[in-house]
């Protein structure tokens, strides 16, 4: 009883003390009208009121809030957010169809607690039913470690954001967190008390009905404009919280949460290659260079070394793969393989390719005879095409002998190839138009090089250029690599763990 009692003076005392401050003002309006009456201008203040208040309500009703978040009730329509670089084609199939969720998440996902499970549980069973379609039960395919793992770089995540967005974060304390929860009721009681002045306020105003119908319209129209932010922020926020619950479950499903970091250091330092008398370290990227006999491979080669490292002559040499450390300041470290002519088997040649990060094809620009170069380069995609956990490695086409071109003797670089003014500039152009239709690639991907230039070798410095920017990507496709390495289960790992397991049981027993 007493408890009521407290609740019935926290309110009534306060709505005491407003009346006392808003009787005089609620006085003046009948005081008003017959002041208005006396003067003989009643009429004329209704014929103003009426003309005035059609106006404000025509104005009300073009800036309603309903009518300006018409769209909140429509599918969120803002550009999709990019999928990660690094992510497989399967990973992007997988981030498509999350977008798709994301643009369809109800707005009010944020403010409610059963619809926000209710979305990230969509999201999280689209994504498990993309990478495992015969599982009956996919969502739980995945182990403990992984799910530790995501957790994880879940709350590390969310640390930097509270560091990064919520002022003075770093300074509140747990304890003091749950105190100010307690205060939830009070701050409840208070923004109930709020309104209620408002309303009030409202009714006081109205002593002034010109005034008061124009601060009325002045109010709509804020809450009109602020509706609209919030509800653009609730499409954001909704839409974030789709997108952030499926990026985490492709992380786990992919299967890349499987393996740290020093498991994939050990696989990398696992790599040999050929012509190599060691290993190399965690970190080079294995570059495959590929062509015809004759095409200028092993000229390239000498180029990018700097050095007579692979033999050149007018017979083949490269009988078998051979491989060279790539290092140059400025680009990643990487391996140089040298294989044979790819007329001999194109199929051992996709097997190879596939265990590389980066191809460089070298394609002679005076020979017409690209057919071995097509067919190796389709059975390439079509190998990539039914393995869609794997990227395709980023392939740079070096058009070698460009010097052999039509007029022969002319050789008086440079040559604008986009803007062509000499015959040779023109059937330079025309021949990389050519190779780019036959080989299915865009020109961009080609570049005319002439190899055996006593005075250097001719776009050099383009080609180091071009050379290191797809050496970045291929770090993204040699890590997909090295995790479906990992992946793939590893017996000496199990025995480690069952001795290790049998030392800890021991050693319990003796402390026992």
């Amino acid at each position: 009883m007493k408890t009521t009692t407290n609740r019935r003076r926290s309110v009534w005392l306060p709505l005491a003390g407003l009346l006392s401050f808003a009787l005089p003002v609620l006085v003046l309006l009948p005081l008003g009208l017959v002041w208005l009456w006396q003067r003989g201008w009643l009429w004329f203040w209704l014929l103003g009121a009426i003309v005035l208040g059609l106006a404000g309500q025509l104005l009300l009703r073009r800036m309603r809030p309903g009518s300006l978040r018409g769209r909140a009730a429509q599918p969120d329509a803002s550009p999709e957010t990019p999928p990660d670089p690094a992510w497989t084609p399967r990973d992007q199939a997988a981030w498509h169809e999350i977008q798709g969720l994301a643009g369809s998440v109800d707005p009010a996902v944020l403010a409610d607690r059963t619809l926000m499970l209710e979305a990230a549980r969509q999201a999280i069973e689209g994504v498990a039913r993309h990478y495992h379609p015969d599982d009956p039960d996919p969502v739980w395919n995945f182990t403990l470690p992984e799910a530790l793992l995501l957790s994880e770089r879940v709350s590390v995540r969310v640390r930097q954001v509270l560091l990064e967005h919520v002022p003075g974060v770093h300074m509140v304390r747990v304890g003091q967190a749950m105190r100010l929860w307690d205060y939830r009721p009070a701050a409840e009681r208070g923004a109930r008390l709020l309104r209620n002045l408002n309303r009030f306020w409202r009714i006081a105003r109205m002593a002034d009905p010109v005034s008061a119908l124009l601060a009325e319209a002045r109010d709509r129209l804020m809450g009109a404009t602020l509706g609209e932010a919030g509800d653009y922020l609730r499409r954001r926020g909704a839409r974030i919280w789709a997108e952030e619950v499926g990026r985490a479950a492709i992380e786990l499903y992919s299967g890349r949460l499987r393996v740290d970091v020093t498991r994939l250091r050990e696989l990398a330092a696992m790599e040999t290659t050929p012509g190599l008398s060691e290993p190399p370290l965690p970190g080079p990227l294995r570059v495959l260079i590929a062509g015809q006999t004759k095409a200028g491979k092993s000229s390239l080669i000498n180029m990018l070394l700097g050095e007579l490292a692979a033999g050149v002559d007018v017979l083949p040499l490269t009988s078998e793969e051979t491989g060279y450390q790539l290092q140059r300041e400025g680009v990643p470290e990487a391996v140089l393989i040298d294989t044979p002519g790819l007329e001999r088997d194109p199929q051992a040649l996709v097997r190879r390719a596939v265990e590389c990060d980066c191809l460089i094809w070298v394609v002679p620009a005076h020979r017409a005879d690209r057919g071995p170069d097509r067919v190796a380069l389709e059975a390439l995609r079509n190998w990539f095409r039914a393995h869609p956990e794997r990227s395709q490695p980023p392939i740079l086409v070096v058009v070698s002998h460009v010097d052999r071109l039509s007029p022969a003797r002319e050789w008086a670089p440079p040559y604008d190839i986009v803007h062509p003014d000499r015959p040779k500039a023109r059937i330079i152009a025309e021949a990389l138009q050519a190779i780019a239709a036959d080989l299915e690639i865009p020109e961009e991907d080609l570049l005319p090089m002439r190899l055996d230039d006593s005075h250097g070798a001719y776009n050099a410095d383009l080609l180091w250029a071009l050379l290191e920017a797809r050496l970045e990507a291929a770090g993204r496709t040699r890590l997909q690599r090295l995790h479906l390495e990992a992946g793939r289960g590893d017996w000496r790992q199990v025995l480690r763990q069952a001795i290790s397991a049998g030392r800890f049981l021991g050693r319990s027993l003796k402390l026992g």
